[in-house]
Order: structure tokens, then sequence, then C-alpha cells
């Protein structure tokens, strides 16, 4: 089978360092043997094929009707046999080929009176034992030799509220970390429910998720933060200039300046 490009960044599981330097989720860095290191399992397997909804007096394509196989499903470089992406500019890609979801946000959304079903947030692979506090940007996992690696956070868009009738809902999503995260393959294969994702190697000092949606959705004013962010691997390049945007403007200010900026493209996408 193919494989990506390795990084001469990474270490593997065994030779991690114990500590970090810095009060961000690397801190949560594995230590020990690969025994001990983070891992999840494969609760369900999701494809969704392309379908059109109304929004807004407009027929919109969307593949976010996500569906539970059953049995192993091939997976290559840019997502599972049988998913489509209504919009192929946001959504799929080899950057994005696929989304993984938490399986215990379920319950917290359940516990704040959204009755969302496992699903519901248009993952392809809903994983228990993992959440974003877990997973650092560029960490590499394997399942039954599948390599996986993490892209991104996912920021969800207008078609999430809209699917389920809750305006507010990606918004939410956003402020509360519970975002799910993108997959590039690296060694493509079959996936299927029941399998186990191990973390096989993670980069030095990368950031972990939890704390990358702390300061692209919440503290935004967390100048320390998001220097220690553009300082770390993996960051995909429009959150970079987001994030020097925000720091540009800080220090304009702190001259004496008067400095302005809004998250404008996030709020266009978020209001549709």
């Amino acid at each position: 089978m193919p494989t990506g490009p390795r990084s001469p960044r990474h270490s593997s599981i065994s030779s991690i360092p114990a500590t970090s330097s810095t009060p961000t989720a690397t801190s949560s860095t594995p230590t020990g043997t690969g025994a001990s290191a983070p891992s999840g399992t494969i609760t369900a397997v999701r494809v969704g094929h392309v379908r059109t909804v109304r929004w807004r007096d407009e027929e919109v394509p969307t593949g976010s009707f996500k569906e539970p196989v059953e049995g192993p499903v091939d997976l290559g470089l840019t997502g599972l046999a049988g998913d489509g992406q209504g919009d192929v500019v946001h959504h799929g890609g080899p950057e994005k080929a696929l989304l993984c979801y938490g399986r215990a946000h379920y319950a917290a959304w359940q516990a704040e009176g959204l009755d969302l079903p496992e699903g519901a947030l248009f993952e392809n692979l809903t994983v228990d034992g993992l959440t974003e506090s877990e997973v650092c940007l560029e960490d590499v996992w394997e399942v039954e030799g599948v390599r996986l690696q993490v892209t991104q956070s996912r920021r969800p868009c207008w078609k999430l509220s809209s699917r389920w009738g809750i305006p507010d809902l990606a918004r939410r999503v956003q402020s509360t970390g519970r975002t799910g995260w993108y997959l590039r393959v690296l060694t493509p294969g079959t996936l299927q429910a029941g399998q186990v994702m191990r973390l096989a190697e993670r980069t030095p000092g990368a950031v972990d998720l939890a704390e990358l949606s702390r300061v692209m959705n919440v503290d935004k004013g967390d100048i320390q933060a998001i220097e220690r962010i553009l300082d770390s691997p993996g960051v995909p390049e429009s959150w970079r200039s987001t994030l020097q945007r925000r720091l540009d403007v800080h220090r304009v200010r702190a001259s004496g300046s008067d400095g302005r900026f809004t998250d404008e493209a996030d709020t266009d996408r978020l209001r549709g």
C-alpha cells in the first residue's frame, strides 16, 4: 500500500518526553511504552452520499447525512468508499479525508438539553475514549495497519445548525471545544467499527486540539497562547494567518494605534 511522507520531527511513542515546558495540552503527551499511549475504539464508521437540501430558497448539495456502515469499509487517500461532499471547497480532499468525533461529547450535549443522536455532527468515525484533549496536531494514529494523521480541528458551518434546527449549534460546537478533528490518510486500508486507534507518533511541541480550539474560538485575546501556537508545528496556514492577524492587531494597539480585527470569514461561514 502507498504511504505518505513521514516527518522527521515525529517521535515514536516510546521516545516522547514525559513533560512539556509550556502550559498547553502538550503536557498530556504519553509516556512509557506504546501500550500506555492514548487509544480509542471506533464505535461507528459512517458515509453519506451527496443529496440536495433547501436553504434560503436555494437547493444546496450536502454530504452531511452520514449513516453507519456494517463491516469493513475501504479507505483511500481522499476518504471512505461511498462518502461524498457537497461543498468540495471547504470539505473533503486529502487534508480532510476523515472527520473524527469523540463519542463522549454526545452525553455532554444531552446533559445540556440537546438530543443529538450519535453521528449528528456529520463525522465519519465516532470514537470512544478520545476527545480533543488527547489529540494533537500532526499526531499519527494507527488502526490495524492504517495510518492517519491529524490535520486540524473542525470548524462547522451553517449546515450543522440547519440540519438540526438549532440556530446557534455551530457556535456552541466551537465555544465548547467539542469540535471533532480532521485526518489525512498516510496508509490506506479498511476501517470498521470495533477497531482500536492507537497513537503512534507525536511531534514534539505540537499543540493539542482543545487548546487550539480555546484560543481560536473562545479566548481570542490570549496573546501568550497565540504566540505559543504560532511557534508550534502543524498549524494550518489559514488558522496561522488568523492568529497572526490577531497578534499584529494586539501589537498595533499596544503601540497606541487603533488596530481592529474581526474573524469575518469565520462569521460568514457560520452565518451562511
